[in-house]
């Protein structure tokens, strides 16, 4: 688990959630202006699932492997399934989806870095 890119997914998912939040409810949410942003995190955590599985390859094991293996495909899933979601909404409710999407992702890689703690 790369800890300072775990840390920086997190702070970009709660930042990112509660902005798209205020949009969506000041009726300003475009899909299309977060897109960029949103590809940015999914990569972030494309990334930290590569340094994990890399990890536990070389003989790291956290110290719930399976409950950490649950966390990083659902850190994989969430986003393009949200962002799938919302994709026929422009407005409340779209945001609402993505916003919500990147909370839970902040809490999900908090929990994936806490079960990597050596066993």
């Amino acid at each position: 688990m790369i800890e300072t890119l775990a840390f920086a997914t997190t702070v970009v998912c709660v930042a990112g959630g509660l902005a798209v939040l205020g949009t969506g409810l000041a009726g300003r949410y475009r899909r299309g202006k977060t897109f960029a942003a949103l590809a940015v995190v999914e990569l972030a955590l494309v990334v930290q699932a590569v340094a994990d599985v890399t990890g536990l390859l070389t003989g790291d094991h956290p110290a719930e492997l399976g409950t950490h293996l649950a966390y990083l495909a659902t850190s994989l899933v969430l986003l393009p399934a949200a962002t799938a979601w919302s994709a026929g909404e422009d407005g409340h409710w779209g945001a609402v989806v993505i916003a919500v999407a990147l909370l839970a992702l902040a809490v999900v890689v908090v929990r994936a870095q806490t079960t990597w703690r050596p066993a």
